[in-house]
């Protein structure tokens, strides 16, 4: 009995023990696999979750452009005028308004001489001489004997000395043929010809396609000591009133004091130490022989540069021209009359003038003016956010019918320029328009400056505004 009672004991104990060892084996299971698998779940999530709030933060922070205002479309327009070529280019920002067989290769006679300016403005820039050099008279650019009704040129002789300034000077305002030819050799490498000189400047500007002869623009066979040898007789210099804009751009950029040239009346320069020596400018015979011929209903201001005329071509200008307004425009009229006729160039100049400004609205940005109502979001700076004007008055053409151009700018700034009126980044206007190749992209866009001075952010504003949903 005894023995009977032990065994159910013991088997009352089998029946419990072993559930008892399965629930504690359950338990442990529990602890040991389901604790770890819920924390690697919530841990997953929330690296799920910190990702993609990294990346809605890194989007929102991205740097994108937006559009702000109206897209235009200004080309230019086809220009009708008497003259056989033509171009009206506003001088600032070199946007092309008007043309008429603007890409025509023609003679271009004493307006070479502006490439002959480009190569002086060259040596002074890269201080090779100054405008106070002095500058030699050669026997080959003596020209005092030859006839002054047929070629242009001042009174002196071999061995005289001139600075480069009234040199330079007596090519725009008398045309002087001698001072084109003593400047180019005075210019141009010691190794070099004067043509050799001459192709050289105008593959600088890239004038694709035009000739040069000689620095004055005579026809080759009446360059004297300067003929090329190897070259046809009737040869000339020659390129196209596009690539004359192009040249009179880089040259007024150079030496805006060129705008003052038809303001004197007379020339003066030193042949010598003891002796001075006036000569009628062009711009006063303009003043006093065809100004009052023409019609300037608009009251156009000529302000330079230079005429040229050959048989072939007819009569040429490449103008500097200003309206009521303060509006620069550059302007080439070629084969406007005979080549001998004065007026006509003139008369060309300013309808070629007039219709470009019938036909186009100025939109001026002006200096100091807000680009948008916002400030621009900046994470590098204490405050988080910029103010930014426009840096310069810069004017674009849009036809009548339009009154209002739009800008590109970022939607967010990542720029640490901080100082007032310094300049943060430019902005391109949404216009299709054409420009004149070679001008700087600079005078094509809009430089944002600073409106006030501001304060770099330390490391954890940078990130409070990084992070932060802007």
């Amino acid at each position: 009995m005894m023995w009977k009672r032990k065994h159910k004991h013991d088997e009352d104990a089998a029946l419990v023990r072993p559930s008892s060892r399965l629930a504690l084996f359950q338990q442990q299971v529990r602890t040991d696999f389901t604790a770890p698998k819920k924390m690697a779940a919530i841990g997953a999530i929330l690296v799920l979750i910190l990702s993609l709030f990294l990346t809605v933060v890194a989007l929102e922070n991205n740097v994108q452009i937006q559009s702000i205002g109206p897209k235009q479309t200004a080309l230019p327009m086809t220009l009708q005028v008497a003259a056989r070529n033509a171009i009206v280019v506003d001088a600032q920002t070199g946007q092309v308004l008007g043309e008429k067989g603007a890409d025509k290769k023609i003679g271009i006679a004493s307006q070479s001489k502006m490439l002959t300016a480009y190569g002086i403005l060259q040596g002074i820039k890269q201080k090779r001489f100054t405008w106070d050099s002095l500058v030699t008279i050669t026997q080959q650019s003596d020209w005092s004997q030859k006839d002054t009704a047929t070629f242009a040129h001042l009174e002196i002789s071999v061995g005289q000395k001139l600075a480069v300034k009234e040199l330079f000077a007596a090519m725009f305002t008398s045309s002087a043929n001698d001072a084109a030819l003593a400047l180019a050799d005075f210019a141009k490498e010691q190794n070099q010809t004067q043509q050799q000189a001459l192709e050289g400047w105008a593959k600088d500007l890239k004038l694709t396609g035009s000739k040069w002869y000689n620095a004055a623009g005579q026809v080759n066979k009446d360059a004297f000591d300067y003929q090329v040898q190897d070259a046809n007789p009737d040869a000339e210099n020659t390129a196209s009133v596009k690539q004359l804009a192009i040249l009179a751009y880089q040259v007024i950029r150079a030496d805006p004091k060129i705008r003052s040239y038809y303001e004197k009346r007379g020339l003066v320069y030193h042949p010598s130490a003891n002796e001075t020596k006036i000569k009628l400018t062009e711009g006063a015979k303009f003043d006093q022989e065809i100004k009052s011929k023409l019609t300037n209903s608009k009251n156009l201001t000529f302000e330079g540069l230079k005429t040229g005329s050959t048989p072939a071509s007819g009569g040429a200008l490449t103008g500097l021209i200003k309206d009521q307004s303060g509006h620069e425009f550059i302007t080439v009229v070629s084969g406007a009359g005979r080549y001998t006729d004065q007026v006509q160039r003139y008369q060309n100049t300013i309808d070629v003038v007039n219709q470009a400004l019938d036909h186009y609205t100025p939109v001026t940005y002006q200096k100091g003016q807000a680009v948008t109502k916002n400030q621009f979001k900046n994470k590098n700076l204490a405050g988080g956010h910029q103010s930014l004007v426009i840096g310069q008055n810069r004017t674009f053409w849009l036809t009548k019918n339009q009154t209002a151009l739009g800008y590109q700018r970022p939607s967010r700034l990542q720029s640490t320029v901080t100082k007032k009126q310094a300049t943060v980044l430019t902005v391109q206007p949404t216009l299709k328009a054409e420009f004149l190749p070679e001008v700087s992209a600079k005078e094509q866009t809009l430089q944002l400056v600073n409106q006030q001075t501001y304060h770099l952010g330390h490391w954890w504003q940078k990130i409070y505004h990084w992070l932060k949903f802007w």
